[in-house]
């Protein structure tokens, strides 16, 4: 240090640690408020979380939103303020790729995949093969294809929000065929995807009416679960159809207005 200050001089050596003491300063700031945008981030995205778990769609939008402006560059702050229902979803998705590294890239893929087949659009983006046998199985369902056995890579499995879109495409597809075990498989596949979907009282009794073995007991515990008005109807009638052997069972559970 000595014959620093001797070749530098005292002044010019002060200067320097002042200036290097200053670029530490600044680092540890910068790193220090990454920390903190980090943990706040994942904060407003833990709550997002609970509020879709816990059927909250406004908090769920609020918070996301919260959690994206920590995380510009995560793609699971961004994506789970969306709303896929929109139109203006799509050219988000298409912002936020261009934001994101390629590796993450693959989840923000897929949910631009789910929301060019809900509106009808092309999917032209290469895609993982989990993904892609998906989305072409979702194809197939709009052309009216009836549902059968699904069958995924084992070494690139889907993103679990495209299989859960998938699940419901397909339970739907199945009810309009009318073809009891797809169904009934259906029916299964939603149930274990998204317990807490808000027809999960139709899926269960439509699933249990459609098992062999099936109590009236419990029917009739899983029957008075079901929204009041037409849908129960419809519920019932269909399940008359498709379950002849318990068509009693469910006249006995109509309105006695509806009952024939």
């Amino acid at each position: 240090m000595n014959d620093l200050i001797e070749s530098w001089g005292a002044r010019k050596v002060g200067i320097a640690m002042m200036v290097f003491a200053g670029l530490l300063f600044i680092a540890a700031a910068i790193i220090g408020w990454q920390a903190v945008q980090r943990s706040m981030g994942i904060l407003a995205l833990q709550r997002a979380h609970a509020a879709a778990v816990g059927g909250d769609r406004r908090g769920t939008i609020e918070d996301g939103r919260a959690a994206a402006e920590w995380l510009p560059n995560e793609a699971a702050a961004n994506l789970i303020a969306l709303d896929l229902t929109t139109t203006a979803a799509g050219g988000e998705l298409e912002r936020l790729l261009q934001r994101l590294q390629p590796k993450n890239r693959s989840t923000a893929s897929a949910m631009l995949a789910l929301h060019r087949l809900h509106h009808g659009g092309t999917v032209d983006q290469v895609l993982p093969a989990g993904d892609d046998a998906l989305v072409n199985h979702l194809r197939k369902l709009a052309d009216g294809e009836i549902p059968g056995k699904l069958f995924m890579p084992d070494s690139d499995p889907p993103q679990a929000t495209l299989l859960a879109y998938a699940a419901q495409r397909r339970f739907a597809a199945a009810w309009a065929n009318g073809q009891a075990e797809a169904i009934r498989q259906t029916a299964g596949e939603l149930r274990l995807l998204m317990p807490q979907h808000r027809d999960i009282a139709g899926v269960n009794f439509v699933l249990t009416a459609l098992t062999s073995g099936a109590k009236e007991a419990e029917l009739r515990a899983l029957g008075n679960r079901l929204p009041t008005g037409a849908l129960r109807e419809l519920i019932m009638l269909k399940c008359m159809i498709l379950a002849p052997t318990l068509v009693e069972t469910f006249k006995a559970m109509m309105p006695a207005g509806s009952k024939s």
